[in-house]
């Protein structure tokens, strides 16, 4: 009986710890520097609104202000992430779209890569055949 329930116990902690995690979302929320020093605003302020919810890192620096979300929901749109309410002052709370210069989806981008550079590898492995043309 014992080995049964210690089988059954390491069964299940192998399956837990195999588990693949859930399908996540990775966007990229891009912030022109102008619209942010008139709305008196920065990246941080906007990060600490999706801080309790998502998994967040800002960037700052000589670029463009950004600020990069990654959400628990593989079926969430560019468009939705942009209707979510961000609180700007104690009494102003704005959809995102309209202080973010560019909402970017990561994972959307990626697989365009991806089906770009098959389409580059392909295209190279036509050109490595060579083809001899032979007139009579």
């Amino acid at each position: 009986m014992k080995t049964v329930i210690l089988a059954l116990t390491l069964i299940a902690f192998s399956q837990v710890s195999f588990a693949k995690e859930g399908p996540e979302k990775t966007f990229l929320i891009l912030f022109n520097e102008a619209e942010l020093k008139r709305i008196q605003s920065s990246p941080a302020k906007v990060e600490l609104n999706f801080l309790s919810a998502f998994e967040t890192k800002a960037y700052g620096g000589n670029s463009e202000r950004a600020l990069m979300v990654t959400v628990p929901f593989a079926d969430w749109t560019v468009c939705e992430m942009g209707n979510i309410l961000v609180k700007i002052t104690e009494d102003k709370e704005v959809p995102l779209d309209n202080i973010a210069f560019r909402i970017i989806d990561l994972n959307e981008c990626q697989e365009n890569f991806k089906a770009l550079l098959s389409d580059s590898e392909d295209q190279k492995q036509r050109k490595k055949i060579a083809t001899i043309k032979l007139t009579l």
